[in-house]
């Protein structure tokens, strides 16, 4: 098995067959175009390792650039993902050997790393720790993202919150930038990266949230793409909040605005929202969110510890 540092964008087409064979549906649909989307952000170079064998691609791990904010600083990072082995290359320890191999590429960076791996996965959990323990990294569990599910539903009280297309990235860049406090490692795309998040090949909205006529914060969303055994669904997303003091009035109208952004697109009446950890529970409920049985680990991986290792949460999209 030949293990090799590559060119994400390069070998999309490769990458997109292991990550199409390796995850049964219902799975995100890893597209090559998708796939040059994420690991083509700007910022540090992506990193990413192939296995093949017999020239066959068997094997592959990513890790996009991404840019955080903690504690009022800014820096560079990444967001670990793609884990994935084809069925007929399974049980050789491949996983084990893909992480090692990432991370030892990733060293010589500095730079702190997010990973989310699927909460009812033991085994992924277990070969993610492992790595990390062998590679000499440190490791700080973040919450857990747990997914949320989200129906419209009319109401006769007005609201007092709203979210509605921004209209540039600056109003985005200017919530992000009011983020702050000691607990949350916050997702801070520069306006490189929210410009190249818009050139997402799925429909995707970048939305200013006001409160009284006054800016209260921004959000993400997308229209996912979901494979299924009977095709591939469209599901309204929201990718991240920006909402420095959130409310489940807020929460609320972010959730209403991803509903309405897909008009004619989406195939499913639900929103899924799958990381609301920034929002305080008892907020939730009211904001018409409601749990569905997908949770995800998050983690900071760290070559030399940082003051990232004190975070609790964070707001990054799960990738």
């Amino acid at each position: 098995m030949l293990l090799e540092h590559v060119d994400p964008v390069a070998v999309a087409e490769e990458a997109s067959l292991v990550l199409r064979e390796a995850w049964a549906p219902p799975a995100l649909h890893y597209t090559a175009d998708y796939l040059r989307w994420q690991l083509g952000f700007p910022g540090p170079p992506a990193q990413a390792v192939l296995a093949r064998e017999g020239g066959e691609p068997a094997g592959f791990i990513g890790a996009a650039p991404r840019r955080f904010r903690f504690r009022g600083a800014a820096s560079e990072g990444y967001v670990l993902s793609f884990v994935s082995v084809r069925p007929k290359f399974q049980g050789q320890g491949l996983a084990s050997r893909l992480y090692a191999e990432l991370l030892d590429g990733l060293r010589g960076s500095g730079s702190p790393i997010v990973v989310f791996v699927e909460a009812r996965s033991a085994a992924a959990r277990r070969v993610l720790l492992k790595a990390v323990e062998q590679a000499g990294f440190k490791l700080k569990p973040l919450a857990a993202c747990q997914n949320h599910g989200f129906v419209p539903r009319a109401s006769a009280r007005p609201a007092q919150a709203v979210a509605t297309p921004a209209q540039a990235v600056d109003e985005v860049i200017a919530a992000i930038a009011a983020c702050d406090g000691e607990r949350v490692l916050w997702s801070a795309p520069d306006a490189a990266q929210l410009e190249h998040s818009l050139r997402d090949p799925r429909s995707r909205r970048l939305l200013r949230v006001e409160e009284a006529g006054r800016a209260v914060g921004a959000a993400a969303v997308f229209l996912s793409e979901i494979a299924t055994a009977a095709g591939v669904d469209r599901v309204p997303t929201v990718d991240a909040l920006y909402l420095p003091e959130p409310t489940a009035e807020r929460v609320a109208a972010v959730l209403r605005a991803a509903s309405e952004a897909f008009a004619g697109e989406a195939t499913v009446p639900v929103v899924s929202a799958p990381n609301l950890a920034i929002v305080p529970q008892d907020q939730l409920r009211p904001a018409g969110a409601r749990a569905t049985g997908a949770t995800f680990d998050a983690f900071v991986v760290h070559p030399d510890g940082a003051p990232w290792l004190d975070a609790e949460v964070t707001n990054l999209e799960v990738v």
